[in-house]
């Protein structure tokens, strides 16, 4: 296949995606109306009237029939596409990227393919295509892990103020849930919002230990972890919780600060290792882009191979090494 065969496929394939990923989000938005009046319905209704009745059974008839469908094999594939669109959206969440799935999905897709049908439709070769490619697709995703980061950073910074915040709700008489519901709407982002997430869930018919669990593997901060573990067995055994909060707060603070003084002992390595590890590889995919024919030996000719399979090795030994050295556990 030469040059303008490779961009009308690549083109041909993005549009085509491009096209279903509009279709359901025209499709989201047709039905946005129809599911706020449901979910208000079912917020406002304390008690279950027959209104509500209806609705819930409305939803079971609805979920059993596209079940039903789905086991055929009818609908397998709408439940997956909503699955995929779940698991970005929690993802742009955590990375606080304010951005539907459905528009992210179509910049993805721009990104991966785009650049690799122009650069095939104007040199005519297959290597630059493919490296565009690569790197149009793992950029978003990077960009979500680094922004994901700062926000697990973030909310681990706010998390010992906010268990002061918790304590003094209740020795004040509040209950537990009162207490995230009053952080939920006084503390700033990223706290603020998980805590409301949980609060909503509770309010929805999850239990406390449902919601709180949820929150954990959403952020999966290990500072967490250890408030919901010790909340969750003070739930079982009894005991003070604000006495509890109070330790495990001043525990993190520690913690943070033991994290501040290794970040700043290891920041030399942990750039280096960084710079070190990136260099070969942003080399290469510039020479595969700007000249294609100098990297072509690398996979062309059998010494290549080899070369190539022995510093893809070494790039990876080298990583792990480094990562050894700079990595603390405490």
């Amino acid at each position: 296949m030469n040059g303008l065969q490779i961009s009308i496929v690549i083109l041909s394939v993005s549009f085509g995606l491009l096209g279903f990923f509009l279709w359901v989000s025209i499709a989201g938005t047709a039905t946005e109306g129809r599911r706020k009046v449901e979910k208000r319905v079912d917020k406002i209704a304390s008690k279950k009237s027959s209104l509500t009745l209806q609705i819930q059974e409305k939803k079971k008839i609805r979920k059993t029939s596209i079940l039903k469908r789905a086991v055929d094999g009818g609908e397998k594939q709408s439940v997956q596409r909503k699955k995929l669109m779940d698991t970005i959206f929690n993802e742009l969440v955590l990375a606080d990227i304010m951005m539907k799935p459905e528009e992210f999905s179509i910049i993805w897709l721009i990104l991966t393919f785009v650049p690799a049908g122009l650069a095939a439709l104007f040199q005519a070769g297959m290597m630059p295509s493919v490296t565009l490619a690569v790197v149009g697709a793992f950029t978003p995703i990077i960009v979500i892990k680094i922004k994901k980061g700062k926000r697990i950073k973030a909310f681990e910074a706010q998390l010992g103020d906010t268990l002061i915040m918790m304590c003094n709700g209740l020795r004040s008489g509040f209950s537990f849930q009162q207490t995230m519901e009053n952080v939920a709407n006084d503390m700033p982002a990223p706290v603020g919002i998980e805590f409301g997430r949980v609060c909503n869930e509770i309010r929805y018919g999850a239990t406390m230990e449902e919601a709180l669990g949820s929150m954990v593997d959403r952020v999966k901060s290990p500072d967490l972890m250890l408030v919901v573990s010790a909340v969750l067995i003070q739930r079982t055994t009894g005991g003070n919780l604000s006495e509890i909060l109070t330790t495990i707060s001043q525990t993190i603070r520690d913690r943070i600060k033991i994290k501040g003084e290794i970040n700043s002992i290891t920041a030399q390595g942990r750039m280096s290792g960084m710079i070190i590890g990136a260099l070969p590889i942003c080399i290469a995919a510039i020479l595969m882009v700007i000249n294609p024919d100098y990297m072509s030996t690398f996979f062309t000719t059998t010494a290549g191979n080899i070369m190539l399979i022995v510093s893809v090795f070494m790039e990876i030994l080298g990583f792990f090494a480094i990562r050894k050295v700079v990595t603390i556990e405490y």
